[in-house]
């Protein structure tokens, strides 16, 4: 008896002394080499499967650079990947739990048990020799295999498979929006960089001209060749020239690196740009009325494909809510096996019906109704606010492409008179009629001419990109997860050239009124 306890309680210090050890953890700091090795495999992995690149770099090129290698893309379109093995594995909720299960019990002794007989309201006295039986042995085996399966659950799962079913394609629109926004900032950030490639090689040779014309000025102050005045307001107009120059310059020297991050280049990589010696002046043309921009943009704006289909996981919870009220019924079967010698069959087959009711269901029912009818209504009117939204931005779009033309129009013609003014002090200059000061002013004029038109020139780009984008047009053509680099971007350049030239394809209000016509017909 002493051995025995001794060993239960031996037994007992062993478990407990393991349940604390596994209970006790201490944070584990990342080593310095595992933290190297991490990321020499993170910058290996983010220029990996990256296109060489073969000649300069035009504006479809850096749309499709920025469609296969941005890390933004990749990550809306892994997320909608994610969300799609989800609905699969959701699936499998509708069907019946299958469980097997198998275990091996032992003890040490029997499990011997007397009885006695039930006398009046107590149990008869068990005496100083009770009779003992046993009816399992010391060590058993057993095994089942069996399937449950709950009505309830199948409607509430089938609810939730069409909800995740529609959260699948709420992240397909999300990777639209995400596809429009970052080819908006690759269109901005290209004809930025073209515009500081052509305009930092000549401001660097105007600062260092400004910056001599300041010593000469400083040499002339000290030998009183002219009046402190005259010499120190000269310096002044030279000092606003080269801080004028210097924030332009600022302003431009990350262009470049920005468009290397969009394409998802090390900023490292040196490239060239294709517009930078033979810049493209051509005025898109937007020929489609305000009624059909506003059309197409209900029907394919991602926004409101989203709202719809969020307004739909809401019908759908309120189905699955109600659903709840009902009872659940589960049925069972089974298989079972067990090798104990005492057990006339070893195995056997079960089945079972099994019936559960909330019945506070009943009182919450009202109040449930109310619920989902409120939630039907808010899902409703936030697709209505978010449709004004997009009609607003459709007319702001248009109305900030057309100013972009006048003010495109009225830069080239500044540009112009500039060139030539500029072209009338060189020759004054060669003809020594004229200072430093006035040389280098207008040189920082016609430059700041040539930036303001290429700014305006950019500035029409993107609010033309900007129209497309608020009516909803995708500029990726069908099955380009497949295209090469090359095939991507004479996609693209075939896709801009038809919509550039006025050749955009709207939804009609035939299709809209038929639309409606067939919906009604359904309701019906």
């Amino acid at each position: 008896m002493t051995s025995r306890l001794l060993f239960g309680r031996t037994a007992l210090a062993v478990f407990v002394s393991l349940s604390v050890a596994g209970c006790s953890v201490t944070p584990k700091q990342f080593t310095n080499q595992e933290i190297l090795s991490q990321a020499a495999e993170n910058a290996d992995e983010i220029n990996k499967d990256v296109a060489p690149i073969t000649g300069p770099i035009d504006l479809n090129e850096a749309f499709a650079r920025t469609i296969k290698y941005n890390r933004d893309s990749r990550l809306k379109a892994f997320e909608a990947v994610v969300s799609q093995g989800q609905l699969a594995v959701d699936k499998f909720d509708m069907l019946p739990e299958l469980a097997a299960k198998a275990g091996y019990n032992h003890r040490n002794n029997y499990a011997a048990s007397a009885s006695v007989t039930f006398s009046g309201d107590e149990p008869s006295s068990l005496g100083s020799n009770p009779s003992y039986s046993v009816s399992s042995d010391k060590s058993t085996v057993n095994a089942s295999i069996g399937a449950t399966w709950d009505i309830l659950d199948f409607g509430l799962s089938y609810y939730r498979a069409k909800q995740q079913a529609d959260r699948f394609l709420i992240s397909k629109e999300r990777e639209r929006k995400v596809v429009h926004s970052i080819m908006e900032q690759s269109r901005n950030a290209y004809y930025r960089a073209v515009s500081a490639e052509r305009l930092l090689s000549k401001i660097n040779p105007l600062i260092v001209k400004a910056r001599a014309a300041l010593v000469d000025s400083a040499k002339i102050e000290k030998l009183r060749a002219q009046s402190p005045m005259e010499a120190l307001t000269y310096q002044r107009s030279l000092l606003e020239t080269l801080r004028t120059l210097q924030d332009i310059r600022k302003d431009l020297m990350p262009a470049k690196t920005e468009l290397a991050i969009l394409m998802g280049l090390n900023p490292a990589v040196n490239f060239e740009l294709a517009d930078v010696n033979n810049p493209n002046s051509d005025i898109p043309v937007l020929n489609v009325d305000m009624s059909s921009m506003e059309r197409t943009a209900l029907v394919l704006r991602p926004e409101l494909r989203e709202a719809q289909y969020q307004e739909r996981i809401t019908q759908e919870e309120v189905h699955s809510a109600f659903l709840s009220l009902f009872p659940s019924l589960s049925l069972s079967a089974g298989l079972n096996y067990n090798d104990s010698d005492y057990l006339r069959y070893n195995d056997w087959t079960s089945a079972g019906v099994g019936l559960n009711w909330n019945l506070m269901n009943v009182f919450r029912y009202g109040k449930l109704d109310k619920l989902n009818d409120l939630k039907i209504a808010a899902g409703k009117q936030r697709s209505l606010a978010t449709s004004m939204a997009v009609i607003s931005q459709v007319h702001i779009a248009d109305i900030q492409f057309k100013e972009s033309n006048d003010t495109y129009a009225l830069a080239t013609q500044y540009y112009d008179v500039a060139q030539r003014i500029k072209a009338q002090v060189d020759s004054s200059r060669t003809a020594q009629s004229i200072g430093d000061l006035t040389v280098i002013r207008e040189d920082l004029n016609a430059l700041l001419a040539e930036l303001r038109r290429d700014v305006a020139y950019a500035d029409l780009q993107n609010n033309f990109g900007r129209v497309l984008v608020s009516m909803g047009l995708d500029p990726l053509p069908e099955g380009f997860g497949n295209m090469s680099l090359e095939e991507l971007s004479t996609a693209f350049n075939n896709m801009f050239a038809r919509w550039e030239q006025g050749d955009i394809e709207v939804i009609s209000a035939e299709e809209m009124q038929s639309a409606l016509a067939a919906k009604s017909v359904a309701e019906k």
